[in-house]
């Protein structure tokens, strides 16, 4: 191809698609989070969080009574309040 000029240019060549991902790998059947325990993203400061796998909404009881926004969220220990428990237990 040539540009106005009359100088050859070559074409820059496109980068592919990236492929989508196949379905994560579940070693428990699909409730990998019942049996091997969430995967929490990091608390806010209001002490809320997701679990990267399921989604689901999660608070620390300890920080927060209830979760805001869901009445149905887990409650989980937050880092801070979990080292102190595994403290108290030796």
């Amino acid at each position: 191809m040539q540009n106005l000029w009359g100088e050859n240019v070559r074409l820059r060549r496109r980068r592919k698609k990236a492929t989508p991902s196949p379905q994560p790998y579940s070693i428990t059947g699909g409730n990998d989070c019942e049996v091997l325990g969430h995967s929490l993203n990091m608390f806010d400061l209001s002490g809320c969080t997701t679990c990267m796998d399921c989604h689901v909404n999660i608070f620390c009881p300890r920080c927060i009574p209830i979760h805001p926004r869901d009445d149905q969220a887990v409650p989980v220990l937050c880092e801070r309040h979990e080292e102190r428990a595994v403290q108290h237990a030796v």
